[in-house]
């Protein structure tokens, strides 16, 4: 997409005067009905993809390698079943046990906030936030290491992100779930736990039995640790990938401010 808005300044340049000749009230609002068609078409540009929300965890959290709250690999057991009110992993006794911290844990709901940028104060977006991912998801170690945003390491700071997507059943059926991760992943189907996995386990595969109709798929994964990184995940039935809240208003943002230094070095040309 960026690729195409590029195209389009440099081989397009006198229509954009004509459109400014007529005045920027003619061109405001034409851009504004262009991204937000774009943004809202996001979603259906490719088949079987999830959107992916990355953010970065620093250095320092209590929960990833360094804090206080680290520990070593991460078990089953430590989120509840189903997805809080803010569409979180929600911690389990055991887990609130292990991870319970004033800046990683919602004190009213109980939902760990690895990937929620702002509400923990270790968690920030990424620097490419918002991605489509076509599936099936293969990234990382043991092939190579996992540098989505164009960093060379990832000692700085650690990664998470919560993918989410849809898939449609004509009929009651299962659908089945293969999953791996380094460090740690959780597959949420509705809102109700489906699939789990945490370093040093094998690869899960695990089936769930769906009604007809259309169903969300959550995929919270984190990187505690800054060595290797790993996120491999396939369904057996082909995904659509959704607009996450906030995507909308980040694309726009993002676009208004290319044009706008666009029209800043033309009229300094």
């Amino acid at each position: 997409m960026k690729t195409n808005i590029i195209n389009l300044t440099k081989n397009e340049r006198s229509n954009i005067r004509l459109f400014r000749a007529k005045g920027d009230k003619l061109m405001l609002p034409l851009f504004f009905a262009a991204m937000m068609w774009s943004a809202l078409s996001i979603a259906h540009v490719q088949a079987d993809a999830l959107t992916g929300l990355y953010t970065q965890v620093a250095v320092g959290d209590p929960d990833f390698q360094g804090g206080y709250n680290a520990g070593g690999n991460l078990g089953n057991g430590l989120v509840q079943s189903q997805l809080g009110p803010n569409g979180l992993p929600v911690l389990s006794a055991a887990g609130i046990n292990l991870l319970g911290t004033s800046s990683d844990m919602n004190l009213t709901t109980d939902e760990l906030l690895w990937w929620s940028a702002g509400a923990d104060p270790y968690v920030s977006l990424d620097l490419n936030p918002v991605q489509i991912n076509t599936m099936p998801l293969n990234y990382g170690y043991p092939l190579q290491n996992w540098y989505p945003t164009g960093q060379t390491g990832d000692q700085n700071y650690y990664r998470t992100v919560h993918f989410v997507g849809t898939f449609t059943m004509a009929s009651a059926g299962q659908i089945t779930l293969s999953l791996q991760a380094d460090d740690d992943a959780w597959g949420f189907i509705d809102g109700a736990l489906a699939t789990e996995f945490h370093y040093g386990d094998n690869a899960v595969v695990t089936s769930t039995d769906v009604s007809a109709g259309t169903h969300t798929l959550d995929l919270f994964y984190d990187d505690r640790f800054p060595t290797f990184d790993q996120m491999v995940f396939s369904s057996s039935v082909a995904l659509s990938p959704v607009p996450e809240p906030g995507v909308i208003s980040l694309f726009m943002a993002g676009m208004i401010s290319l044009i706008a230094c666009g029209w800043r070095r033309q009229n300094q040309g």
